[in-house]
């Protein structure tokens, strides 16, 4: 008979002597047990610190490696390494729960193969109950593998947007601009458009007036983005790239120019772009276009209210015949 059908089967203890003769009798069994709560404890607590200074480790050969060469790549690197580190550590403190509950029902005498096949018919059922739960692992998988997104990345997914904090199998946790915490379960995620991949564009739309000096505007646009581009600046990739005239808006007409930089360096190209094109354009009188209302009245001139009114001479009347 296990100890757990003792305990069960056995009258509450009322006096100091059954419990001591109880403790007595299973000290065994105690010691047993509490030694296997501070193992896991233990072991827990060894699983975290021996996988973080693992891929510090990798971490540290792959700066040395990559060194002198492309910077947003070696940060993409550990980007990819800190969200493998997090599922790693994941799944090795769950397989390790799980082996540590076995040996505990062990310790306590409880045989383990009935719970097993159990566990077998409960995940069976579980399957079919929670299916959301298994898109979500299996999108997850899929985000890891197909390297969708890291964290530390900008994305946007669906109609949030901000930098991933954490990325587990089941969810996806964003901290939005405003420091708003999303949590987004894969099962759910479609479409995902990433900032910080690989590269990005500093796009800067600009429109002007139509009675504007338009060559002398577009001659600004690309002296300035000549010399952001020839700055010296290792986040930013040459060379630019200007679409002239993209559009004739109700407010002017529309140009834009587009400046290579490194993933999630656009956002920073971008202002201080803005801020110098404004100022230029100010010193040489060229206004930005703002909505505006016009009108507009015709050369006709207007005919008085009774000649309007008169009947038209030969109108409305039918012709006498001799």
């Amino acid at each position: 008979m296990s100890v757990f059908t003792e305990i069960m089967m056995r009258t509450p203890l009322a006096n100091g002597e059954a419990l001591a003769e109880f403790i007595l009798k299973n000290m065994a069994t105690i010691v047993l047990v509490v030694f296997t709560l501070v193992l896991w404890c233990f072991l827990d607590n060894f699983v975290k610190r021996v996988l973080r200074h693992l891929f510090r480790l990798a971490e540290e050969r792959a700066k040395q490696s990559m060194r002198g060469k492309d910077e947003t790549r070696r940060d993409m690197v550990i980007y990819r390494m800190a969200t493998l580190r997090q599922l790693t550590t994941q799944l090795a403190r769950a397989a390790l729960g799980l082996a540590m509950c076995f040996a505990l029902l062990a310790s306590v005498g409880i045989n383990i193969r009935p719970v097993l096949a159990g566990i077998g018919i409960a995940g069976l059922g579980i399957s079919l109950a929670a299916q959301s739960l298994i898109k979500d692992v299996i999108n997850g998988v899929l985000i890891v593998v197909e390297d969708q997104y890291n964290v530390n990345d900008w994305v946007r997914i669906g109609s949030y947007e901000g930098t991933v904090e954490l990325f587990t199998l089941r969810l996806t946790r964003l901290r939005s601009l405003e420091g708003n915490l999303i949590m987004i379960p894969n099962s759910t995620i479609q479409d995902v458009i990433n900032y910080t991949k690989d590269w990005s564009y500093s796009a800067i739309y600009v429109t002007i007036p139509y009675e504007a000096d338009y060559p002398k505007a577009k001659e600004i646009m690309l002296a300035l983005a000549e010399e952001t581009v020839n700055s010296g600046d290792p986040q930013i990739y040459g060379p630019y790239s200007f679409s002239g005239i993209t559009d004739y808006v109700s407010d002017g007409v529309k140009f834009r120019c587009l400046i290579k930089t490194a993933p999630g360096y656009q956002w920073k190209v971008g202002y201080k772009f803005r801020e110098e094109l404004r100022a230029r354009y100010n010193a040489a009188g060229i206004k930005f276009a703002y909505p505006a209302v016009s009108n507009y009245i015709g050369s006709q001139p207007l005919r008085p209210a009774a000649a309007a009114s008169a009947p038209q001479q030969g109108g409305g009347t039918e012709e006498k015949r001799g």
